[in-house]
């Protein structure tokens, strides 16, 4: 059978596998803290016709997301909190009463239907850059191991933004490729219809913004005045795009309370920051100018927690160093390695290069620089980019070496064998709890890597049925608004430590970060088992501990013991 036959077959087979994984774990997990808001936002969008529910993030992966869902049947109440626009309020109301009704699972479900569909969409768009790039063993290479990714597959599985801009990204660096192989007013009209796209799924779209307009006047030939016309094109298209979206489906903007909060949030955006106030002079939908606006006054430092490391604010290495303590080692050897090939590779893809690495270089600077050290799903889009760019660049050292020593070609497809099955094993092992999985060197997890990197929210359902049976259990974890932990569970946070004994349950995340100063004590005794995979840890006391603060790293799990120590 032929070499390409197969190959494509062993990504058909790593796709269904994801996809069947990633159907277990979005009806496994509860909602993550961010989906939430996401969610409630979404469904009001279709019941009601109306997008005064548009906290932070554009409407689009809501609305996509959301539509699914609606085959539930879900409540979506009208309150005060509906007539003031207070969106937290919304989703507490949205959220406890399809609670209430034993349906949020399947509500919750079938919204996460989609983003499970779009991170497949990402993989055969990194196939098809880097097949551009470097032939198809490059585009095969680059969505095995897009399809083999812990991290991917446990974001793809949830409700989020993340993998929507992702293919949204990818989307737009296929679109300037394009351009650079046809360079015409009809592919300058698709950039600038998926620049409208990103620009209605995230708001840091606006860093692609001038790169995909730089991009097109760089690969239009001609005159100045062609040239203009092509980033004239891209450019008001993107912006009718934007448009159209949000007043195509609700005309009018909100008015009333709703209307005044908005307007004092974009008001407070533009005297905080001169870079919010600079977007902000584009006329744009008052919904989506909102969402900037709130993002800019609320994106002050915040606690963050790494390789046992805690700081307020952002980290130049944070995002690097989560890469290593996530990914698997073979994927991470790619993304160090692959780009070196490039030094074989034909210097007219040079460009067609470019193309795709500046976009993402350009995100991830944003990236890096922004105050909010929430987890690798942040730089989501610019590790699809860099996996094209290094999958292709492989290609080319492969190529570049079968014509020095042809003798080396079987050796060599033996061990890409053995690294699919690396791979592949890698991907069932993370069938159950993709978002907790770790590489070998950083388990347990709960030592090296918090947030969203392990504890997404996602246990919140194990830990209603882990306190089931159990005498009055404490817990401490992160969960969307309007969800509490289950009757008979007590609130860890803010206890009287003298009356703490018994069972604990505590995510990572409340460790680490949101609660760490208040859970500092617990940090010194070591679990003695864990929830979803290792996101939630469980802890047994004999008897009220000791309010000495522990380590800022939590410490090794129990050995044998019964009950937590202190260490």
């Amino acid at each position: 059978m032929d070499a390409r036959v197969v190959g494509r077959l062993v990504v058909g087979l790593l796709a269904v596998v994801f996809t069947v994984s990633g159907l277990r774990q979005a009806w496994a997990d509860s909602p993550t803290v961010d989906e939430g808001v996401g969610l409630a936002s979404g469904l009001s969008y279709w019941v009601h016709g109306d997008l005064r529910m548009s906290p932070e993030h554009p409407v689009l992966p809501k609305l996509v997301s959301a539509a699914p869902a609606l085959a539930a049947g879900p409540i979506v109440p009208k309150g005060t909190d509906w007539d003031d626009g207070d969106w937290f309020d919304h989703t507490d109301a949205v959220l406890a009463a399809n609670d209430a009704e034993g349906d949020l699972r399947r509500v919750v479900f079938l919204s996460r239907l989609v983003p499970l569909a779009l991170a497949l969409v990402a993989g055969l768009l990194v196939h098809h850059l880097a097949r551009r790039l470097a032939g198809d063993g490059a585009g095969l290479v680059a969505a095995g191991a897009w399809l083999t990714t812990p991290v991917v597959l446990g974001l793809g599985a949830v409700q989020s933004i993340d993998i929507a801009f992702t293919v949204a990204t990818l989307a737009v660096v296929a679109a300037l490729v394009r351009h650079h192989d046809r360079p015409d007013l009809r592919s300058a009209a698709l950039v600038g219809v998926v620049l409208a796209v990103a620009l209605v799924t995230r708001h840091s779209a606006l860093v692609l913004v001038p790169v995909a307009l730089v991009a097109v006047a760089v690969s239009c030939p001609g005159d100045r005045a062609a040239r203009l016309r092509h980033v004239g094109v891209a450019g008001l298209v993107g912006w009718v795009g934007l448009w159209l979206v949000y007043r195509g489906f609700d005309p009018a903007s909100p008015g009333g309370a709703p209307g005044e909060r908005f307007d004092a949030l974009v008001a407070a955006a533009g005297d905080r920051s001169v870079l919010a106030r600079l977007a902000l002079i584009v006329p744009a939908p008052q919904e989506w100018r909102v969402g900037l606006g709130h993002l800019t006054v609320t994106s002050d430092p915040r606690p963050a927690w790494l390789l046992g490391r805690a700081w307020e604010g952002s980290r130049w290495w944070y995002f690097p160093g989560a890469l290593v303590a996530t990914v698997p080692f073979p994927v991470l050897g790619l993304l160090v390695a692959g780009p070196l090939g490039w030094v074989a590779g034909p210097r007219e893809q040079r460009r067609p290069l470019a193309l795709v690495a500046l976009p993402g270089l350009a995100l991830f600077a944003f990236t890096a620089l922004q105050p909010l050290n929430l987890g690798l799903r942040l730089a989501m889009p610019s590790l699809a980019l860099w996996l094209v760019v290094a999958a292709a660049g492989a290609g080319h050292a492969v190529c570049a070496a079968r014509a020095r020593w042809p003798g080396a070609v079987v050796p060599g497809r033996i061990l890409l064998a053995l690294v699919a099955l690396v791979q592949a094993g890698v991907l069932l092992s993370a069938s159950s709890h993709a978002l907790a999985w770790r590489p070998l060197a950083f388990r347990p997890g709960y030592r090296w890597v918090s947030d969203s990197n392990i504890d997404f929210g996602q246990d919140l359902w194990r830990v209603r049925d882990w306190a089931e049976g159990r005498d009055d259990p404490w817990v401490a974890v992160i969960s969307p608004r309007g969800l509490a932990p289950g009757p008979g569970t007590r609130r860890l946070v803010g206890a009287d430590l003298d009356e703490v004994t018994g069972w604990l349950a505590v995510g990572v995340t409340s460790l680490t970060v949101v609660n760490r100063d208040d859970l500092a004590w617990l940090r010194a005794y070591c679990p003695v088992g864990t929830l979803g995979g290792g996101s939630t840890l469980v802890y047994r006391l004999r008897e009220p501990p000791s309010a000495a603060p522990g380590p800022e790293r939590p410490v090794a799990p129990c050995e044998d013991e019964e009950f937590s120590v202190r260490r």
